[in-house]
């Protein structure tokens, strides 16, 4: 009976990495949320990023789904670290979500190139043979 692959090192630091990021990006969106001078300031930002943007998203939905995100991307660390196709599939379609909430929010703009070049390289980085066949030989 052949062995499942090892994991590939690269599964393993993207899923750190998006762990590490859901967990550190809690102190911002909770500073957001429990002062109120922080969210006037967050929401004036967001008017004034919101020009470019193809239609207008409510803040209040933005907020809703950056705290959605936050367990979203741990969970899909954690699991990807075991080896979960759906966890790999979860994170992409995640992250592509991610992308179209930033295209109408805020447009062509910097925050939607850097989404799309990071995703793109996340997206490519573990979907290529290893990784996918690590993902593949799992429960």
């Amino acid at each position: 009976m052949e062995s499942p692959p090892k994991r590939p090192w690269i599964v393993t630091v993207i899923s750190w990495l998006f762990m590490a990021y859901a967990l550190f990006s809690l102190i911002p969106k909770g500073f957001v949320i429990l002062s109120p001078e922080a969210y006037q300031m967050t929401l004036e930002l967001n008017a004034t990023m919101a020009g470019g943007g193809l239609i207008d998203v409510p803040f209040s939905f933005q907020l809703a789904h950056a705290f959605i995100g936050v367990p979203v991307t741990l969970i899909s660390g954690i699991f990807m670290l075991k080896g979960r196709l759906w966890a790999l599939g979860l994170l992409l379609l995640w992250m592509a979500g991610a992308l179209v909430l930033t295209l109408l929010v805020a447009g062509l703009s910097m925050s939607l190139y850097g989404r799309l070049i990071g995703g793109g390289l996340v997206t490519v980085l573990l979907t290529r043979s290893h990784p996918w066949s690590y993902f593949s030989s799992r429960p």
